[in-house]
């Protein structure tokens, strides 16, 4: 009976490991054969940490500047719906942060100084001597707040969707973050998230269930490679390893003034109502919006609020 038990278990760790080994195979091989299918849709600039890849439309005095999340893998899929929408009010910039995206990969920390001094770069190359209105998401929020402390003459406006406030990250739990990107991380090197893709069974982590399912169908494809190379990418854990530090580094910093800024918030408990209003006080010109129902990707679960929301904001201040 023992030997009988000891071999169904030898015979179960070989079928894992023998499908392990053909999903980490069959993501390394179908990852270099879609690493030139698709060639960068924008142009590219040199920040001194690293390549980065912009996708600029629209014209217009008035730049509304893209930062996106944590971990997200393609900022051009990833705000599509609403770069297409604000450029017909201006210029639009979407950038991918290094490692992610069409971007190349940096050895440089992610600390909130140089966040913002590649982002600067990053405007100065497709917008210079505009005023800027940043739209970020979720960590985001610290980036944009980080440069408009720095370059508080530049910017016109923030529009955060879904972000927490630099209170919030303060004390974020960054082994709780780092665990998801890991996680994240193997089920891409394994195959998973090709598989369940290959399938059209998303993973809700980087709003790809939502987005993919929603973009032009020429778009499908750019997106879900960006999805199979880059969720749980190691530059993203290394901006999560600075959370705290870097949240700490901006709360030390200025207050945002008067600068005017819109606060739209998921539905998600009276406790993230609270990070919100955080959030809103770091200006006096502030205006907060909880959309009901919304996912933390609310630009995809929730569009026509937002962009409602967005139209009435900029329709205030901007003009």
């Amino acid at each position: 009976m023992k030997k009988r038990v000891k071999t169904k278990k030898f015979i179960v760790l070989g079928i894992l490991s023998s499908l392990l080994i053909a999903g980490i195979t069959w993501q390394s091989v179908m990852n270099r054969m879609e690493y030139n299918k698709y060639a960068a849709v924008g142009e590219y600039v040199d920040t001194e940490s690293y390549k980065a890849h912009y996708y600029t439309k629209g014209n217009g005095k008035t730049a509304f500047v893209f930062i996106t999340g944590s971990g997200t893998p393609s900022a051009y899929t990833d705000f599509y719906n609403l770069q297409n929408v604000l450029s017909t009010k201006g210029q639009t910039i979407t950038f991918d942060h290094a490692g992610s995206g069409w971007s190349s990969d940096t050895k440089s920390e992610r600390s909130i100084e140089n966040l913002t001094a590649e982002l600067s770069a990053i405007v100065e190359s497709a917008a210079p001597d505009k005023s800027i209105v940043l739209l970020c998401h979720s960590l985001g929020s610290l980036e944009a707040i980080g440069f408009a402390q720095a370059y508080p003459e530049k910017v016109k406006g923030i529009i955060f969707l879904d972000t927490g406030s630099p209170e919030y990250y303060s004390t974020y739990s960054e082994l709780g973050a780092r665990i998801v990107n890991r996680s994240m991380a193997f089920t891409r090197a394994v195959g998973i998230n090709r598989m369940f893709g290959e399938c059209r069974l998303f993973l809700p982590m980087y709003g790809e269930n939502k987005r993919n399912r929603q973009l032009p169908e020429e778009l499908k494809d750019i997106d879900k490679i960006m999805y199979y190379r880059f969720a749980g990418n190691p530059s993203s854990l290394n901006t999560i390893k600075l959370i705290n530090e870097n949240a700490t580094k901006v709360l030390n910093g200025k207050s945002l003034g008067d600068i005017p800024i819109l606060v739209l918030s998921s539905d998600s408990g009276q406790k993230w109502f609270e990070v919100q209003k955080n959030l809103s006080s770091w200006s006096t010109n502030s205006k907060l919006v909880t959309i009901r129902g919304a996912e933390h990707y609310m630009y995809w679960s929730n569009n026509n609020e937002v962009v409602s929301c967005i139209d009435e904001f900029v329709e205030e201040n901007m003009y």
